[in-house]
């Protein structure tokens, strides 16, 4: 965690990134086994098979993604008088001005911690969003209570302190307007 002036940049967490890696790495390996043993088998099994393309393909992106973001050395979160710049995920909200932001909340979901950011237009938001990272906000919008999401596994900073500062610039903000 870094802070110049009224900016407050939060990294991603080397340990945490490796740790995904070498579970992208196992999920990888366990797929292609998965499609090993299916064909191997006399009566091949059609939904061993396919799980295991799907282990390939999912794990294979996240493991690209994880090494890109470990090759990559920049920040996860940087707060501004402005706004927030997400990009703590691959469906990291990017750039938001504290105008676009109707609301701020830290919720858990399956044993995770989370900061929620409910958007004043979320529509404007996907419209501005491409391809996969489309779909998979739009598949995450049906299990999680807000559009944008920053996960304790994205950043080094504890997630309550982060949504303290997050709340006092979005509040200071809103005075301003």
């Amino acid at each position: 965690m870094v802070t110049r002036d009224e900016e407050l940049v939060v990294y991603p967490s080397p340990r945490k990134l490796l740790g995904l890696c070498a579970a992208s790495i196992i999920f990888v390996l366990i797929g292609g086994g998965m499609i090993a043993i299916s064909l191997s088998e006399e009566d091949s099994s059609v939904p061993i098979l396919v799980i295991g393309l799907i282990s390939i393909l999912f794990f294979g992106l996240c493991l690209i993604y994880v090494l890109y973001r470990l090759l990559n050395k920049k920040p996860s979160i940087v707060l501004d008088d402005q706004g927030i710049m997400d990009d703590s995920s691959y469906i990291g909200g990017g750039l938001l001005r504290w105008d676009q932001i109707e609301e701020i909340m830290l919720y858990d979901f399956m044993g995770q911690r989370f900061i929620g950011l409910k958007l004043v237009d979320t529509q404007a938001f996907l419209t501005q969003q491409s391809g996969l990272k489309k779909v998979l906000i739009k598949l995450n919008r049906g299990m999680v209570k807000a559009p944008v999401n920053i996960s304790q596994q994205g950043v080094t900073m504890p997630l309550g302190e982060l949504y303290v500062q997050m709340m006092e610039r979005w509040e200071r903000s809103a005075q301003l307007r």
